[in-house]
């Protein structure tokens, strides 16, 4: 994600995650011919990938996470708003100069 986003690598960082059950795979059939497949998008993951890649469109107030427990969402939100401050004021930074020598 940190190449991603230095733009040291052309595409970001998979974060999806394919589960296949009742049959072996990987094997030649395609994955769309799977009896029983689950694709697992974790949010933090993609909202992550949208803050670095400037495509995130919530506020940082209405984060849309859908977590059972409301402690661990609560911590999580608190966690997502500091680190998109972070990123913002290191947005605002200016290049760093070389020392003089």
């Amino acid at each position: 994600l940190i190449q991603f986003q230095k733009g040291q690598t052309p595409t970001p960082p998979p974060f999806e995650i394919l589960l296949c059950f009742g049959e072996e795979w990987p094997d030649q059939k395609p994955k769309e011919k799977k009896l029983i497949t689950v694709q697992v998008v974790p949010v933090a993951a993609r909202l992550l990938l949208e803050m670095f890649s400037g495509e995130l469109s919530w506020s940082a107030d209405s984060i849309p996470l859908q977590i059972s427990h409301p402690d661990l969402k609560d911590r999580m939100v608190e966690q997502f708003k500091e680190l998109h401050q972070l990123w913002q004021s290191h947005q605002r930074l200016p290049p760093a100069q070389p020392p003089p020598g």
